[in-house]
């Protein structure tokens, strides 16, 4: 199972144990309600008391109920109703406040933080190589420009492949660079060369289309699997179009290093 599937299952966790919780709180204040309509035979008084037990509405709580009922006398036999909406009304603020909880980290688990810090650090790149998907070219070329102290920044939408990335100490994105948004997070109009090296000629072409239409200036450099491919790739905007894998490699690895 991947650390995608991973989140998303803990999300759909969260999210049913907020709607439990949200429905446990409606029962025990209908509940409330229903006993305390017993005790008064009124049941505005009854919603009154209970939404101001709950919520310390104007200085109202349940002890504050508790000491009118039995103050006044006009409830014989009352004690222990009363007793139980104390109950109800303690339960039912903690399960409002662990409602609130839930509600709270599910909020913060929505937000992915690496990545967060991940487009903040690329978007301060100048003069940097793009590499979109982490193919085994795109590894050895990342190779070779990391023993070279070249600043590269890798965009790839594969969670296993982001998080050996982000093992390896290198720039990172997660996200679909055929995305406008993305190559922007990734600092394209500052980049010296952007590089996509998947392994389908069709997305490569696709981010080569996006990325030209952006920033026409900036040099694109893409790998093919098959040389019908080049053509297509060299009008939509690319400087530089090798295939095969094996000697793109080693002349697409020398080209980066000379720009």
């Amino acid at each position: 199972m991947s650390q995608h599937d991973e989140l998303d299952g803990s999300e759909k966790t969260a999210a049913r144990v907020i709607v439990i919780m949200l429905i446990c709180a409606v029962l025990l204040a209908l509940f409330s309600i229903a006993v305390v309509a017993l005790v008064t035979h009124s049941l505005y008084a009854a919603g009154y008391y209970t939404m101001s037990a709950l919520f310390d509405v104007n200085g109202e709580n349940a002890s504050t109920f508790i000491s009118a009922v039995l103050g006044s006398g006009a409830y014989s036999g009352a004690f222990y109703i009363v007793i139980m909406i104390s109950l109800l009304d303690g339960l039912a603020k903690a399960v409002i406040v662990g409602f609130l909880i839930a509600v709270f980290i599910n909020l913060l688990s929505s937000i992915d933080i690496k990545s967060t810090l991940d487009v903040i650090t690329a978007k301060r790149q100048k003069d940097h190589v793009i590499v979109c998907g982490y193919s085994m070219l795109a590894e050895r070329l990342c190779k070779d420009m990391a023993r070279d102290n070249l600043r590269f920044v890798i965009i790839d939408n594969d969670p296993e492949k982001v998080g050996t990335l982000r093992d390896l100490k290198y720039n990172v994105i997660d996200g679909d660079f055929t995305q406008k948004n993305v190559l922007e997070g990734a600092s394209l109009k500052n980049a010296r060369a952007i590089i996509f090296a998947t392994e389908s000629d069709f997305i490569n072409l696709l981010g080569i289309v996006t990325a030209h239409h952006m920033y026409p200036d900036v040099k694109i450099i893409a790998r093919a699997r098959q040389v019908a491919n080049v053509t297509k790739m060299q009008r939509g905007g690319a400087e530089l179009c090798l295939v095969p894998e094996v000697v793109a490699g080693l002349e697409l690895g020398e080209h980066v290093l000379k720009l």
